[in-house]
C-alpha cells in the first residue's frame, strides 16, 4: 500500500510539543512556478563546498528538495525535510568527514563544536535533521507526526512566531529586533511571503488578546515606519530593497478588532536571504 504524500501539516506535526518559532517552505511551489531558480541564480553559481557536498552525497536542494519544515529553539534548531534523498551516500558523505552513522541515525560535526549535525531518514520521502550541541538531538523530532489543530497558511513561504518570542534582543539584525519588539504583546505572529501581483509581498496577521492591545501594536508598527522614513530622509538615503530597515519603511498597517495586518513589497534580494541563500 502507498502512502499518501506528506503535507505541511505532516513536516510540522513531527516537532515536539512547545512553543517556538517556526519556518516552511514549500520548495517544490517555487520551484514550478520558477521562482527557486530567479532567487537561487543560475546552477554552478554556489559555493565551492556546497558543490563538493553535492558531488559526494548525490542531493542538490534545486533538484531533491520538495520543502522544508524549521523550528528554532532556545539550544537548537530542528528540521524536517521532504524530497529524494540518497541515504547510502549521505551515510558516506557524513564517514568522509570524520562522522558515524548506525542503521537509523548518522551525525557529523558542524562548523564549531556546538553545531552537531545529525539526521535521520523516514518515510515518505522525508529526513529528519538537527542542529545543536547534543549530536543526537534528531531523536527529539517524533518518528510520527502528531496532528496539528490550527490550519496552516497556503503561502509557499511562512514564519510563525509565538507571543513568548515575539520580543528584540542582541544578535538579531536591527530591523527584525525592532520589529519583534513592536509585536510584544501579541499572542502570535504570521509572517506569509508570496506573489502579490507582478511582485512579491510580506504580509502579517498578528492576534492580540483584545481590539485595544491590536490597536496599540498598529501604532507602534506605524510609528515605527514613519520613524524609518524620517531617518532615512535625514541622512539623504533611499529605502534599501535587501535590507529589513529599507524593507520596514514600506509597511502599511491596520488594526481589526484583535488582529493587526500589515504588508510589505518584498524585494528578490530580500527574500533571497529569507530563503537562505
Amino acid at each position: 500500500m502507498l502512502l499518501r504524500p506528506a503535507t505541511a501539516a505532516d513536516l510540522i506535526g513531527l516537532f515536539p510539543d512547545g512553543e517556538a518559532p517556526t519556518l516552511y517552505v514549500d520548495v517544490a511551489a517555487l520551484r514550478a512556478t520558477g521562482l527557486l531558480e530567479m532567487l537561487a541564480g543560475k546552477a554552478g553559481a554556489e559555493e565551492p563546498e556546497y558543490r563538493k557536498f553535492v558531488e559526494a552525497s548525490g542531493f542538490d536542494y534545486r533538484r531533491d528538495l520538495d520543502a522544508v519544515a524549521m523550528r528554532v529553539r532556545s539550544t537548537d534548531t530542528l528540521l524536517v525535510l521532504k524530497g529524494r534523498f540518497d541515504t547510502a551516500r549521505l551515510a558516506a558523505y557524513a564517514k568522509a568527514n570524520g562522522g558515524r552513522c548506525t542503521p537509523d541515525v548518522c551525525t557529523v560535526q558542524g562548523s564549531t563544536p556546538e553545531r552537531q549535525i545529525s539526521w535521520t531518514p523516514m518515510k515518505r520521502q522525508l529526513l529528519a535533521l538537527a542542529v545543536a550541541a547534543d549530536p543526537l538531538a534528531v531523536a527529539l523530532i517524533n518518528p510520527s507526526p502528531r496532528r496539528v489543530q490550527r490550519p496552516l497558511p497556503s503561502s509557499p513561504v511562512w514564519l510563525e512566531v509565538p507571543g513568548s518570542q515575539l520580543h528584540g534582543g542582541p544578535g538579531l539584525p536591527p530591523g527584525l529586533s525592532a520589529l519583534l519588539s513592536s509585536l510584544d504583546g501579541a499572542d502570535r505572529a504570521l509572517l506569509t511571503a508570496g506573489l502579490d501581483g507582478t511582485g512579491f509581498a510580506l504580509e502579517l496577521s498578528a492576534t492580540c488578546p483584545e481590539p485595544a492591545k491590536a490597536k496599540d501594536i498598529a501604532g507602534r508598527l506605524t510609528q515605527m515606519t514613519e520613524m524609518f522614513r524620517k531617518l532615512l530622509a535625514r541622512e539623504n538615503q533611499k529605502p534599501d530593497p535587501a535590507e529589513l530597515s529599507g524593507l520596514l519603511a514600506n509597511g502599511v498597517f491596520s488594526a481589526e478588532g484583535v488582529t493587526v495586518k500589515g504588508k510589505w513589497p518584498l524585494s528578490k534580494l530580500l527574500l533571497s536571504s529569507m530563503l537562505g541563500k
